[in-house]
């Protein structure tokens, strides 16, 4: 009788132990949104329009075609584009928190940055990690927008390149673009 118990007991210690491990074996939970193609496209062929119209503009420096003024059309395009992807990545939206902004937001606070550069350096948004990267591009258009407007009729100087493509929004469009090419490969 005692041996009939204590096989009954095991057999509902074991039960309690494996089914919830059987349970939670067959939930997925999903870190990253899925694929996007037209995220994927939208960004792809930002990022060539970008490039094309800083090489335009650092060609044209110091012309009428160059200037700010002239060339308004570039960045509402732009904009609307770019808030049509972040519209995509908020509609995909699977975390609501990146860990990345979270770990970068805290080393921020914790460096021995002075005020007034702290102030310059802001915080990444807190969302998604794919809606972070959407906003981020967002913003780099605003700040190459920014100088464009501060540039007036000058337009802008060799360094552009540098600065907008190989850094700016060009480095945000190819991480964003980065992003979706690995979640392609992964699908």
């Amino acid at each position: 009788m005692a041996l009939a118990r204590d096989w009954n007991r095991l057999w509902q210690r074991a039960a309690a132990l494996l089914l919830p491990m059987l349970l939670l074996g067959a939930c997925t939970v999903t870190m990253v949104p899925a694929y996007d193609e037209q995220i994927d496209s939208g960004l792809t062929s930002l990022y060539g329009d970008t490039s094309a119209f800083v090489d335009r503009m650092v060609a044209a420096a110091g012309m009428p075609a160059g200037s700010y003024a002239a060339n308004t059309g570039f960045y509402d395009d732009a904009d609307g584009r770019v808030a049509a992807l972040v519209v995509r990545a908020e509609a995909h939206r699977v975390l609501k928190n990146c860990p990345t902004s979270k770990v970068v937001n805290a080393a921020l606070s914790l460096a021995a940055i002075p005020a007034d550069l702290r102030g310059q350096i802001g915080n990444l948004p807190q969302d998604d990690c794919q809606v972070v990267l959407m906003r981020l591009v967002q913003s780099g258009f605003k700040r190459m927008r920014t100088v464009h407007q501060i540039q007036g009729d000058a337009g802008f100087p060799p360094a552009a390149q540098g600065q907008f493509i190989e850094g700016g929004v060009g480095a945000q469009l190819r991480a964003a673009i980065t992003v979706e090419i690995a979640k392609r490969a992964t699908r």
